[in-house]
């Protein structure tokens, strides 16, 4: 946690009191000093600098929610080609810093920009649902209500510190493994950095459950369980990443590609695609963009889900407004969870910030039962409890469909088989 300036009476330590935070972030120690000597005495950690600290990757990150308008009215956004609220999120920051750097833990630093109720527990969750730690920062109007004791400013405190302990408490969901259709391959640097990234963050708005692949990680394990491999890079691959990824596609998987990808081999397939041209590989298919101008990052997303088709969906929502989601599956095999981070809703042709008031997401795999978290509340919800909170379930053969009740900016749902 960044300690904000004004708690300079050791006192104020009492407010960490059960709720997991032990590292503060203090860069100016001398007006601090007592708070520093009796943090350390509580055996709290107390650092200068985070970018220093061992086996720590720190990245900037963005105050996530929906971008207002010019107008910064909250019920006006901005918006992309779908019409949908433009949303800022640190999520695909996170992935991909945690792929470059995967002996890492990954910190985020990103300060409140103009906070809304629920906000900080949006940062909190936005960033945790991947596995990330944010150094937890509070607006100095939030800090100062605190200190006066304020009673909106100390629930905002409460709501916050039992958020952390959400995720403190569900910390084994870091040894679930990320569930995935499609890998990005890419270097994620230089000529490609703009491209690659600005992907990353649109796949994550089209749910399409990914892989991130650094070039220099990569390795036959790199395509297990994938349908498709997308390479946006403007160069070609080495010739052993050619070779494996060639040979994946003609075991039955596809490759979508630039014309820098160098020559395709294959057959002209029987389909086309107004913005790339179609080949068949053995078993599989492979789809080269036909223009050699960088493509448009967002149509490149959107192509992809389209490309490898909606029938390998893993997850698909209706009415949930804007949402990053994640699945990811227990080494066993037999449980599974879902987090949702959820940024706004459409509510009477406005936007209304926070979850669905109803929603329905499937759900792909044989599961048989779901449980509902939320961040106010530690406890799985099952369909025996209070209709308004519970979750709806109808099982089909090869997937799940979950009615999802009234939710705020998180939510998720545990499953077994």
């Amino acid at each position: 946690m960044r300690w904000p300036k004004q708690w300079e009476n050791p006192t104020a330590l009492a407010r960490l009191t059960d709720t997991h935070i032990n590292c503060l972030l203090i860069e100016d120690e001398v007006p601090l000093r007592r708070v520093i000597d009796r943090a350390r005495a509580n055996g709290i950690r107390v650092i200068q600098t985070a970018s220093q600290v061992p086996g720590i990757t720190l990245i900037q990150g963005d105050w996530p929610g929906v971008r207002l308008s010019r107008s910064n009215d909250r019920n006006e956004s901005s918006t992309g080609p779908t019409g949908l609220p433009w949303v800022d999120s640190n999520g695909w920051k996170v992935r991909l810093a945690a792929a470059l750097n995967s002996q890492s833990t990954i910190w985020v630093d990103v300060a409140p920009k103009d906070p809304h109720p629920g906000s900080y527990e949006l940062c909190l969750a936005d960033v945790a649902a991947c596995r990330g730690r944010w150094i937890i920062a509070l607006d100095d109007q939030l800090a100062a209500g605190i200190e006066s004791e304020n009673t909106e400013a100390l629930q905002t405190w409460k709501d916050l510190s039992r958020a952390i302990g959400f995720f403190a408490t569900h910390s084994y969901w870091s040894d679930f493994v990320d569930e995935a259709v499609v890998g990005v391959l890419s270097d994620f640097s230089g000529d490609n950095e703009f491209l690659s990234n600005e992907l990353l963050n649109l796949l994550a708005r089209t749910t399409e459950q990914n892989r991130i692949i650094p070039k220099a990680r990569f390795s036959v394990s790199s395509l297990t369980g994938l349908r498709a491999v997308l390479y946006p890079d403007s160069g070609p691959p080495t010739p052993d990443i050619r070779k494996q990824v060639l040979s994946f596609v003609q075991a039955g998987g596809l490759l979508i590609t630039r014309p820098g990808w160098g020559d395709i081999p294959g057959s002209p397939a029987d389909w086309d695609h107004p913005r790339y041209l179609c080949r068949v590989l053995g078993k599989g298919r492979i789809a080269v963009a036909k223009s050699d101008d960088a493509p448009d990052p967002y149509l490149l997303a959107n192509d992809s889900v389209v490309l490898v088709s909606h029938r390998f969906d893993l997850l698909r929502f209706w009415d949930a407004g804007s949402v990053n989601a994640y699945l990811s599956v227990a080494p066993d095999g037999k449980r599974a969870v879902l987090q949702m981070v959820f940024y706004a809703r459409e509510l009477n042709g406005k936007v209304a910030m926070g979850g669905p008031e109803t929603a329905t997401v499937r759900v792909a795999g044989r599961y048989r039962t779901a449980q509902l978290l939320t961040l106010d509340r530690n406890q799985p919800m099952t369909s025996g409890e209070s209709a308004s909170r519970d979750v709806g379930m109808v099982v089909e053969n090869d997937a799940v469909e979950l009615h999802l009740p009234n939710l705020s900016h998180y939510a998720a749902i545990e499953l077994g088989v």
